[in-house]
């Protein structure tokens, strides 16, 4: 039995490339068939040509499997070549940045400053990470993990243009950043919220209107653009969008429930089906 499981499976294996992988699955094949005609041998079946037929019957189109098992194993390959090509990426343009910064540094000698090049380069990189995983869990359509990684990317952002408007430019109010940064992370997961229907979206948009008007009346106030009394007024600009709001998704919930009703009364009263006069429920 077992040589004549060899040939078969030395017969089928033909179809595929010979490579080493491809020689261990064929000795786990032959060793699966061994096991199973034993396992028929011990339920009383004792005709070896039916065993034999039955045990290959039982792999089903093993052409396709076949073919399926050398894909995969292209897929491994290209993903290892993949990664090694991502990872030399990585290391080439941590080493671009490493030269950048030392010959800036050594030609304008202002040490000081010119780590931001470095600390930009490692910015650079988390972002690429989440921009990576922002595709992987949309593939996955894992939308919470996947509405976190832009927030990520907006607090780096926010924090190195701080750093550039703080230490380059000497902005005195340059932590403005950091209150435009959450309106712009609120904005944008809210916009995230409603392409991938989030059940509690319109709760989520009444809190960023809110916010954005308190944080737009607190910048407003200290730079002096507009006084305190009476721009709180604007303040109370997310309670009015939230009212109207909810008037209107009060007004379309109200309208489907009216054509909901409609049909109903149009099914009751005026469909006309001759079978109404001979149908009874008892």
């Amino acid at each position: 039995m077992k040589e004549r499981f060899k040939r078969y499976l030395e017969r089928e294996f033909r179809a595929i490339a010979p490579t080493l992988a491809a020689m261990e699955y064929r000795e786990q094949m032959l060793k699966q068939l061994m096991d199973r005609a034993q396992e028929l041998r011990i339920k009383g079946i004792d005709d070896e040509d039916l065993i034999y037929d039955m045990c290959i019957d039982e792999l089903g189109d093993f052409r396709a499997t076949l073919k399926e098992f050398e894909e995969k194993e292209h897929k491994v390959e290209n993903a290892k070549r993949k990664g090694l090509l991502a990872m030399a990426g990585v290391i080439g343009a941590a080493l671009a940045f490493v030269i950048v910064y030392l010959v800036v540094s050594f030609v304008t000698g202002n040490w000081a400053q010119t780590w931001l090049i470095l600390v930009g380069a490692a910015f650079v990189g988390i972002i690429g990470l989440l921009c990576v995983l922002i595709a992987k869990f949309g593939k996955q359509k894992k939308y919470l993990p996947m509405r976190a990684m832009p927030l990520g990317i907006i607090a780096l952002v926010s924090v190195y243009l701080f750093l550039l408007l703080q230490l380059i430019f000497h902005i005195n109010m340059s932590y403005f950043v950091f209150l435009v940064m959450v309106i712009v992370m609120l904005v944008f997961d809210t916009a995230l919220a409603f392409v991938t229907d989030f059940k509690l979206r319109y709760i989520e948009l009444g809190i960023t209107m809110e916010v954005t008007c308190v944080l737009l009346y607190v910048m407003l106030g200290i730079a002096k653009v507009a006084p305190w009394h009476p721009t709180w007024i604007l303040c109370l600009g997310g309670v009015v969008g939230s009212v109207i709001m909810a008037i209107v998704l009060l007004a379309q919930y109200n309208k489907k429930k009216d054509m909901s009703e409609k049909e109903k009364l149009n099914k009751k009263y005026k469909k006309e089906d001759e079978s109404y006069y001979t149908m009874w429920k008892d």
